[in-house]
């Protein structure tokens, strides 16, 4: 889908504190050939701030560089993933930021749920001509014993941390060009937590136990058909998007899904930032972007491609162009 004057004008982030990969391989939680295969060097822990609160932390920072304040916000869409500390997290941001008067709901979508609230925060300003901005979050915390910090069988670490981004009509640091979606919904089961974990803690899924590669070729197909969308509908050819903010996976896994598929240098992607942070829930996407804009290197007409993964599985891409 195309778009038409809307901007991204101000994104945040908040990372807690690093922990070093290696913590783990000493304690056996994690052997070092797995770490060598993902190639993760540290990992974001949050031992204090809630995901509500880190998201408020990010979502502030977002206002103060787009130039709006929370008055000005007519929606706040978080993106959230099994947040057993806040019922209502959005509520939380609408409060701390000041947005009374916006509508505050909350996103699922999983590990792309970043790039979901970009469309849906983009569906409605499109919608409302009297909406002037709004305010996308996306925010994790997976705590013990829920959530154990390292998955084996999908090779990347659970990460806290939280992004967010300010979309608004008139001008901003970047363009919203396009974006598109495609989905391989008959691999939903991967995501149903039916089996035991062995110390009672939680039930698994089977991409968490088996993995995905018995589905990779579905998979790469789906990834490849939403970023050919995307860019056939925006006139953009692949080698001429400057940078590609992916989702946080570990690189072997990324290698497979995005980057093979579809000729991707990892220096030209957002990977170098996630091997620092680990996979940040639905944050990734927001993550990379918000690094990318606070580059010098960035000029105006260069391109921004968001490639958003999701359990489910679903692709959502969103193309942006830099303006200033």
């Amino acid at each position: 889908m195309l778009w038409n004057d809307i901007f991204v004008s101000g994104t945040g982030r908040y990372l807690p504190p690093r922990a070093s990969a290696t913590d783990l391989v000493g304690d056996g939680t994690i052997d070092r050939q797995a770490l060598e295969m993902s190639d993760f060097e540290s990992f974001t822990a949050s031992h204090g701030f809630t995901a509500a609160e880190m998201a408020a932390s990010a979502a502030t920072d977002a206002l103060r560089r787009s130039g709006h304040e929370g008055a000005d916000i007519a929606t706040v869409i978080h993106a959230a993933f099994d947040d057993q500390e806040h019922y209502a997290p959005a509520c939380y941001v609408q409060r701390v930021v000041g947005a009374s008067r916006a509508l505050a709901v909350e996103a699922g979508a999983g590990s792309c749920g970043g790039a979901a609230g970009l469309v849906l925060a983009a569906s409605h300003l499109a919608a409302d001509p009297s909406a002037t901005s709004a305010l996308v979050t996306a925010a994790g915390r997976f705590v013990a014993p829920r959530w154990p910090r390292w998955l084996p069988g999908l090779g990347h670490f659970l990460s806290d941390g939280a992004a967010a981004a300010v979309l608004s009509r008139g001008s901003g640091r970047a363009r919203l060009v396009a974006t598109s979606c495609t989905a391989v919904p008959e691999l939903e089961d991967l995501a149903t937590p039916t089996i035991p974990a062995e110390d009672g803690s939680r039930m698994m899924t089977q991409a968490e136990t088996v993995g995905v590669l018995p589905h990779v070729g579905t998979l790469q197909t789906a990834a490849r058909t939403a970023v050919e969308q995307v860019l056939q509908e925006a006139g953009v050819s692949l080698d001429k998007v400057s940078r590609f903010a992916v989702t946080g996976l570990g690189l072997a896994q990324l290698t497979v899904l995005v980057l093979e598929p579809l000729g991707i240098p990892s220096d030209r992607t957002s990977w170098p930032l996630h091997r620092t942070l680990g996979h940040v829930g639905p944050c990734d996407q927001l993550l990379g972007l918000d690094h990318f804009l606070r580059e010098e290197s960035l000029e105006p007409s260069d391109t921004v491609l968001v490639i958003g993964i999701g359990a489910g599985f679903r692709f959502i891409c969103a193309l942006l162009e830099i303006t200033e």
